[in-house]
């Protein structure tokens, strides 16, 4: 059984498909001042995503199912029943926190809280397409092997590096129509290095060191065979 998992995460078709589509859309132009904009921006989002990873899905010989957007606030409880800034579920659902958008544009750098955004977003939904081609299902087998907390923390890492990759592989996909440029490039740059789990409490997402480089490495390939955290070394999903 270990070994089919292994095939699954190592060798899946989705590293075959080639260099992924532009998706031929700009960054959505809502601006998240409100629950409502928020929601829009995601739906907006989440529609430009659909039309470029259905295909690719599809072509890899997988069942495409667009996920579920649930927006919530502070105040209110999540779908994944989760109070983070944001979260996938194994239902299919991702879950966007308005209140941090909403506050980071209020109070902090303006640009800083739409690349988190776009960066956030494409992250779950790579999640979603974890899920899609069985690599979410295989992982969690191989978890359930694994001794000791290390291990099931390394695994995590590789499966979080790798949905950000993703993430990476969209926007570089479509770089040129969003467009990923000039100041809204050099902010998505700081953006990404600045997401790193050495301040958590656990190793379970990688370093922003790691972070960085995986999310840019799925950025200037624009494909998913350069996501392949799975055959990567410890020491790069550190």
């Amino acid at each position: 059984m270990l070994a089919a998992k292994q095939r699954v995460v190592a060798q899946n078709p989705l590293y075959r498909v080639g260099r992924l589509p532009a998706s031929h859309c700009k960054e959505p132009a809502v601006r998240p001042t409100s629950v409502a904009n928020v929601r829009k921006y995601y739906t907006e989002y989440i529609r430009c995503l659909d039309k470029v990873w259905k295909p690719v899905v599809e072509k890899a010989g997988f069942t495409f199912q667009s996920p579920r957007l649930d927006v919530f606030t502070g105040k209110t409880r999540t779908l994944c029943d989760v109070q983070d800034s944001a979260a996938y579920c194994g239902s299919g659902t991702i879950s966007m926190n308005a209140t941090f958008d909403i506050d980071n544009y209020r109070k902090y750098n303006k640009l800083w809280a739409r690349t988190t955004m776009a960066h956030l977003v494409a992250h779950e939904y790579g999640h979603h397409i974890q899920r899609l081609i069985g690599i979410s299902d295989a992982s969690a087998t191989r978890t359930s092997y694994l001794k000791g907390a290390d291990a099931s923390l390394l695994e995590s890492r590789r499966i979080e590096l790798q949905a950000s990759c993703l993430s990476g592989v969209y926007l570089g996909a479509d770089r040129s129509y969003f467009p990923v440029a000039g100041s809204w490039r050099q902010r998505w740059l700081w953006t990404i290095s600045h997401r790193g789990d050495e301040w958590g409490t656990q190793r379970d997402h990688g370093s922003s060191k790691s972070h960085s480089r995986w999310t840019r490495r799925g950025f200037d390939a624009g494909t998913p065979s350069a996501c392949n955290t799975f055959t990567a070394s410890t020491a790069s999903v550190a």
